[in-house]
């Protein structure tokens, strides 16, 4: 695959991302993604975002600030 912003090559990686709600922030960590070996850009394949955004909808009502979870623990 190619970088859509600098065409390096990108390899398969994990990274952690982060949501900003307003009234909490979700961290997810260990997200699978691909990232570019040059520029450092990182995709997220389709499924990949149906997950993040699963479990963004289960934690967007908890009533903690931050949430921080492992995205392999939330896919099942």
């Amino acid at each position: 695959m190619t970088c859509f912003l600098c065409k390096g090559n990108m390899s398969a990686s994990t990274t952690t991302y982060m949501e900003d709600l307003g009234n909490s922030i979700i961290i997810i960590k260990n997200v699978p993604c691909n990232k570019c070996n040059q520029c450092g850009e990182i995709t997220y394949s389709g499924t990949t975002i149906k997950q993040l955004e699963s479990i963004i909808d289960k934690l967007k009502n908890s009533l903690t600030e931050v949430a921080i979870v492992n995205y392999s623990n939330n896919v099942a």
